[in-house]
């Protein structure tokens, strides 16, 4: 820094305080439209990923290629592969590892959000998760989508099962910047996560976002779900 660098600085902070001392004023700093993420990462979970890897390939052995495929049907962004039917809850299932998934581990993680989201407004939910699967192969991908589904508060992916030495950007989701004026000022236009066997990523349903195909061997295999802000009163599988 030069000398005339230093100079400017401690003008501005004289010149600061003293105009602080003559005329008191309050504060409020506020940050508007914020885009909050949660990175969730789960241990000791190995056992219930590979309960869960077998409920979703029996999925696909199941109904891939069939109306209950909604890669096939052309309802969804996933290019390839195989997703779940779009009228199927997922966390509907009567199976052991979902229970275990939607009640230990999906629904804290919720109210953990909500709660940093909405602050003390969020105590008046009730959380409910409508869950699908899917598997990507190589050369499998989801073009850009969002969630915009009717009262939904959050959106979330959950990593069951990934392909071995996948390299960035392979199988990495990117969300695109919502407030794309904000690139002029220095951010970036898109934020990259990594995937990650046992890691949930939740985030506002209006946050747009793609998923990367990857190279190689192997599959990525996936439970995402929407979040209701009340759980409905009566569900059906499909």
């Amino acid at each position: 820094m030069t000398l005339n660098g230093c100079a400017a600085n401690i003008a501005a902070f004289l010149i600061g305080t003293a105009m602080s001392d003559r005329y008191p004023h309050t504060e409020e700093i506020e940050v508007h439209y914020p885009t909050t993420v949660m990175q969730r990462q789960f241990s000791d979970v190995g056992e219930l990923n590979e309960s869960l890897f077998r409920l979703v390939k029996n999925l696909e052995q199941k109904y891939k290629g069939t109306e209950h495929d909604a890669v096939t049907t052309k309802t969804v962004s996933t290019q390839g592969g195989f997703q779940t039917s779009t009228s199927m809850n997922l966390f509907m299932l009567e199976d052991e590892a979902v229970g275990t998934f939607r009640d230990e581990l999906v629904l804290p993680a919720i109210r953990d959000y909500l709660k940093h989201v909405f602050g003390e407004e969020s105590a008046t939910l009730d959380p409910w998760p409508i869950g699908w699967s899917s598997v990507l192969h190589e050369g499998d991908w989801q073009g850009p989508h969002l969630h915009p589904s009717e009262k939904n508060v959050a959106s979330a992916v959950y990593y069951v099962h990934l392909p071995e030495d996948m390299t960035n950007p392979e199988g990495h989701i990117e969300f695109i910047n919502p407030h794309l004026a904000s690139v002029h000022h220095g951010f970036s236009t898109t934020r990259r996560l990594e995937p990650v066997e046992g890691k949930l990523i939740v985030f506002p349903p209006y946050y747009m976002h793609y998923v990367h195909p990857f190279r190689g061997d192997g599959e990525r295999v996936i439970i995402s779900f929407d979040v209701l802000a009340q759980k409905p009163g009566m569900q059906l599988v499909f």
